[in-house]
C-alpha cells in the first residue's frame, strides 16, 4: 500500500533530525552574522558551541525589499565572520560587502553552488541554498573559514561538519525512496514563485515553469490559458507555492488557475530555518503527498493522519532512548 510509504517516511524523518552531541573545545566563541537565517543555522551546525550566530533579514521577509537598519549595522560590526547569500544578486548583500570589506566574509563564489535556469531567468539564485548539495557546500565553506579564524578548534568543526553531512545523507536516502515509491519523476509542477524551484528540483519533480517571470513580472492571460489547457490534458499535476506568499500576486494567480481548473495548490516551506534537514524532509513529505493524491486520489475514509500521529510519537520516544544509549556508550569509552 503506497500510503504506507509516507507513513514510513515520516517515521524515519522524525529520527533523522535528532542531533548527536560532539564534545566542544575551549576558547572564545566566533561571532557569525548571516544575511539569511538559513545560513546562520548552517553556521551553527558547523560551529556548534564554539560560535554565536545572528542574522539580518527577519524570517519570511523578502531579501530583495529589505534595507539595512541601524541595529543591523551594529550586529555586523560585532561579527567576526559575515555570511552573504550573493553580493552579486542581492543588493542588500552588496551593500554589506561594501561597508565591511575589512571583515572575514563568505559570499556566493565560495560555495561552488549549482545554479539552474528557470523560464526567462537564466540563473535562478532564488532559494539556491535549499538544494541539498548546495546546502552541504555552504556548510563546507563555513567549516573551512572557521578553521582559518580559529584553528585550535579545527577538529571540532570537522566533526560537526561530518555529523551534518551524515544527517543530510540520511535525509537524501529517504527522499530517494520517496522518489521511487511515489513515482515523483513522473509528476509535473507549475511553480508560483522561483524560490520554490530548488526544493521541487530536489524531489525529482519535473517543472513546467513559473508564474513569476522576473522582478514584478508575471505570466499574462495568454500564457494562463495555455497552462489551463495543459492542466486539462493532464500535463501538469499541481501548483507549488510557498507558505507566507498565499496572498501575493503570484499566489492570487495560482488560486485563480486552481479555481478554474480544479488543480491543487500545494504550499511548501522555504522560510523556516531552524533546522535545514527538518525543512527538507517536511517539504519532501508535502510534495510526496501531493504526488500521491494526483496519482491515486484520496478515499473518503482516510485514517492515515491518525496513524501517522500515533506512530510519530512512538518513534520519537524510541529514537530518544536510542540516542541516550549511544551518547552514554561514547562517554564510557
Amino acid at each position: 500500500m503506497r500510503a504506507g510509504v509516507l507513513l514510513i517516511f515520516l517515521l524515519l524523518a522524525s529520527s533523522a533530525i535528532i542531533p548527536m552531541s560532539v564534545k566542544a573545545y575551549s576558547g572564545e566563541k566566533t561571532h557569525i552574522v548571516a544575511t539569511l537565517q538559513i545560513f546562520a543555522t548552517l553556521a551553527e551546525k558547523v560551529g556548534g558551541e564554539m560560535v554565536s550566530v545572528d542574522y539580518i533579514v527577519p524570517q519570511g521577509m523578502d531579501i530583495h525589499s529589505y534595507s539595512l537598519k541601524y541595529e543591523d549595522v551594529k550586529k555586523l560590526e560585532r561579527g567576526d565572520l559575515i555570511i552573504l547569500a550573493s553580493s552579486e544578486f542581492f543588493s542588500l548583500d552588496n551593500s554589506i560587502l561594501q561597508k565591511f570589506q575589512n571583515k572575514e566574509i563568505l559570499d556566493f563564489s565560495d560555495y561552488n553552488a549549482t545554479i539552474y535556469p528557470l523560464d526567462g531567468i537564466e540563473r535562478n539564485l532564488h532559494g539556491y541554498w535549499l538544494y541539498p548539495q548546495n546546502a552541504l557546500n555552504i556548510a563546507r565553506a563555513i567549516e573551512k573559514k572557521l578553521e582559518k579564524i580559529n584553528p585550535a578548534n579545527s577538529r571540532y568543526y570537522r566533526e560537526n561538519l561530518i555529523k551534518f553531512e551524515n544527517e543530510l545523507n540520511e535525509a537524501i536516502t529517504i527522499i530517494n525512496t520517496l522518489k521511487r515509491e511515489c513515482d515523483l519523476q513522473n509528476s509535473t509542477a507549475l511553480l508560483a514563485v522561483p524560490g520554490t524551484y530548488y526544493i521541487v528540483k530536489a524531489m525529482g519533480i519535473k517543472i513546467e515553469g513559473s508564474i513569476v517571470k522576473g522582478p514584478n513580472q508575471f505570466i499574462g492571460s495568454e500564457e494562463i490559458e495555455k497552462i489551463k489547457e495543459k492542466i486539462k490534458r493532464g500535463e501538469i499535476d499541481f501548483v507549488v507555492n510557498a507558505y507566507g506568499l498565499e496572498d501575493s500576486r503570484a499566489g492570487q494567480i495560482a488560486r485563480q488557475i486552481s479555481a478554474e481548473t480544479g488543480i491543487r495548490v500545494v504550499y511548501v516551506d522555504i522560510f523556516s530555518a531552524e533546522n535545514y534537514t527538518s525543512l527538507l524532509l517536511k517539504d519532501a513529505s508535502i510534495l510526496s503527498g501531493a504526488s500521491y493524491v494526483s496519482i491515486y486520489g484520496v478515499s473518503e475514509e482516510n485514517h492515515l493522519p491518525y496513524i501517522i500521529i500515533i506512530t510519530l510519537l512512538s518513534a520519537i520516544i524510541a529514537v530518544a532512548f536510542f540516542e541516550v544509549y549511544l551518547c552514554r556508550r561514547e562517554l564510557l569509552r
